[in-house]
């Protein structure tokens, strides 16, 4: 069975704690109170699709999750 997705106000910040305070895979999921493999997971889509930070300002909720989970 597929893992659940995480919010995405939590994808989010994901991405945050890792380019703009630049924070290592354990202090991220630590303090999004996930896996260490799950917030390499999303960082891994997040390039794959190609995307740079900080995110467009037009790239929107729905935008980001079918970009990331296509």
């Amino acid at each position: 069975m597929p893992a659940e997705r995480l919010p995405m106000r939590k994808i989010y910040e994901i991405l945050r704690l890792k380019y703009d305070c630049r924070r290592s895979l354990r202090e991220i999921a630590t303090s999004c109170g996930v896996g260490k493999s799950t917030v390499s997971d999303y960082l891994l889509r997040f390039k794959a699709a190609g995307l740079e930070w900080p995110l467009p300002p037009e790239l929107d909720e729905a935008g980001l999750n079918r970009l990331l989970f296509h």
